[in-house]
């Protein structure tokens, strides 16, 4: 039986395969987040079976099963809600204020005064619904004011039962492409909690706290006039979970913290990017050694600098601009060490995009689930993406073998035959190592004392699957990646 290895640079390697959609029922953290994508994951990059979950055509559906389960209260505030044939969702709050939920929704000035929040106008009548100001009046604490741009529902915050209180949250507008051909992703929690948090941001919004009831204009506050959102941090089922809102929680400084937290790897996958710290951020960590890839939409291109000139100058080809006439990348999240268990894994993510206005102007909400299983199901979304549109596997450089700085050959290999490290001589190490863990942070081989080229190595892998990799020297990290073992 032949074994292969396939290691080039800081790499990360997906099997060529052509996957099946498929759609799983596993709930990380004893079921209380549950992760779901628009778009195939690639499921070779799957921890121990676990395959992220894949909603394709009907994630609207599992939004109104949802709310077809709630017994005392629904808030919503959506930036976009255009209905479409075959929508089940205001048919679903419909019939549960007919069951005698209360119900409050927000929805967005800019998309409202548009005639694009159709969907609004199908809810029932006798449902309160409050529009955000108007982005052309100064709000009445100064600053600016653009849109209202969250995308969450709470469920039964004060259910007697508190395991009936959940929060929906993720990317996702309301309309028929974000169901079908857009890439977006879904994250929902079982957390009373989350839910009042959520919940007290709603209630400043909507200037009181009865719920069901009219919202109070004198009392409303939006955009920069709004006071920090108070508690940040939870835990949720053993993993810490932060939570933060626009403008008032500073959200930048804490997608900059994340960033800086990228040991091994980093992953963004953005609608619209244009924050130029945190480009350099994320080339600053790979250059320190951590792999680092980016999906952004074309909607960040143009003038856009970090879509333009930083990302990709800074990762070469492992950043990817999504241009498509009909879709969109519609995505926003972030990645951070899903290949080192033990170095924090986590996942931010929520409906606020890498901008000026979404820091400092927008309505926006985000999250930072600190899970390896959840940052592992982000992971084969971002590597599905990826593979779909470059056309080629997560980590795979266009380059010879002689370019690489690190590579293991031969390839394939005979089993029991010797396996060869090749380091470039360029990197200039003194006292190197090479230390390789499987993906639940086990240490399987530890080879000291790299000076030289082609050293033989005994990976001691036993079983196929993916491999991580870093390699030291004077007790630095200067290269991480990973390699598929078959």
């Amino acid at each position: 039986m032949k074994k292969t290895f396939i290691l080039l640079l800081t790499v990360m390697i997906s099997l060529q395969i052509s996957f099946a959609q498929k759609s799983s029922t596993t709930w990380p953290m004893n079921g209380l987040v549950r992760v779901y994508f628009m778009q195939p994951p690639d499921y070779t990059f799957a921890n121990n079976g676990n395959d992220a979950a894949l909603l394709t055509n009907c994630v609207f559906d599992t939004f109104a099963a949802y709310i077809n389960r709630a017994k005392y209260t629904i808030d919503i505030a959506q930036y976009e809600y255009r209905t479409y044939s075959g929508d089940p969702i205001y048919t679903a709050i419909n019939n549960a204020y007919s069951r005698g939920v209360k119900i409050r929704y927000i929805d967005d000035y800019g998309e409202t005064s548009s005639g694009d929040n159709t969907g609004v106008a199908h809810l029932n009548s006798s449902i309160p619904v409050l529009t955000s100001p108007n982005p052309g009046t100064t709000p009445p604490c100064g600053g600016s004011y653009t849109i209202m741009h969250n995308k969450f529902v709470v469920i039964d915050e004060n259910s007697p039962d508190t395991t009936n209180a959940f929060v929906l949250t993720g990317s996702l507008d309301w309309d028929v492409e974000m169901n079908t051909g857009d890439y977006n992703n879904a994250i929902i929690f079982q957390s009373k909690e989350l839910a009042v948090a959520f919940t007290h941001e709603f209630d400043i919004m909507w200037g009181d706290t009865l719920h069901g009831g009219a919202y109070n204009d004198t009392t409303s506050l939006f955009g920069p006039c709004k006071p920090n959102s108070g508690q940040h941090i939870f835990n949720i089922g053993g993993s810490e979970v932060e939570l933060y809102f626009s403008p008032s929680d500073g959200v930048n400084n804490e997608i900059l913290k994340t960033i800086s937290t990228a040991s091994s790897d980093l992953y963004c996958g953005m609608f619209t990017f244009t924050e130029d710290a945190d480009a350099d951020s994320i080339v600053a960590h790979k250059n320190k050694g951590a792999f680092a890839a980016a999906i952004l939409d074309h909607y960040s291109s143009g003038s856009d600098y970090p879509y333009t000139n930083i990302l990709p100058t800074g990762l070469g080809s492992d950043f990817v601009g999504y241009v498509n006439n009909y879709y969109v990348y519609h995505n926003k999240y972030l990645i951070v060490n899903p290949s080192s268990p033990s170095n924090d894994p986590k996942v931010l993510t929520g409906s606020h995009n890498w901008t000026s206005s979404a820091n400092y102007s927008n309505d926006e909400n985000t999250v930072i689930v600190h899970n390896d299983t959840v940052a592992n199901f982000y992971l084969q979304a971002f590597a599905g993406d990826f593979k779909a549109i470059s056309g080629k596997p997560l980590g795979i450089n266009e380059i010879s073998p002689v370019d690489g700085d690190v590579y293991i050959y031969p390839n394939p290999a005979e089993e029991g035959s010797p396996v060869y490290l090749n380091v470039n001589s360029l990197l200039n190490l003194s006292n190197a190592k090479l230390v390789i863990y499987d993906l639940l942070g086990n240490k399987l081989t530890e080879i000291d004392h790299l000076t030289s080229q082609h050293n033989v190595i005994d990976c001691r892998i036993q079983a196929n699957g993916m491999y991580f990799f870093q390699l030291f020297n004077d007790g630095k990290p200067v290269k991480t990646g990973k390699f598929l073992y078959q």
